[in-house]
């Protein structure tokens, strides 16, 4: 019906079904992070550690208030 033109597509292009464990050079984890990569996370935990502070100095503040 197609003369043959699908067969031979697939012969010339191969399905390959590779896994992932096969390339070793992807990394999962990232090991060396740039300087912008660095500030955005101290920031971030900076962020974090002050949300707590605030969080339990307004819980504190209640509990003196009682």
């Amino acid at each position: 019906m197609d003369n043959g033109a699908y067969e031979k597509y697939r012969a010339e292009n191969p399905v390959v079904n590779t896994p992932l464990s096969t390339y070793e050079y992807l990394d999962h984890f990232v090991h060396e992070l740039t300087n912008a990569e660095l500030v955005v996370c101290v920031v971030a935990v900076v962020l974090a550690v002050f949300a707590l502070y605030k969080i339990i100095a307004k819980k504190k503040n209640e509990d003196s208030q009682e």
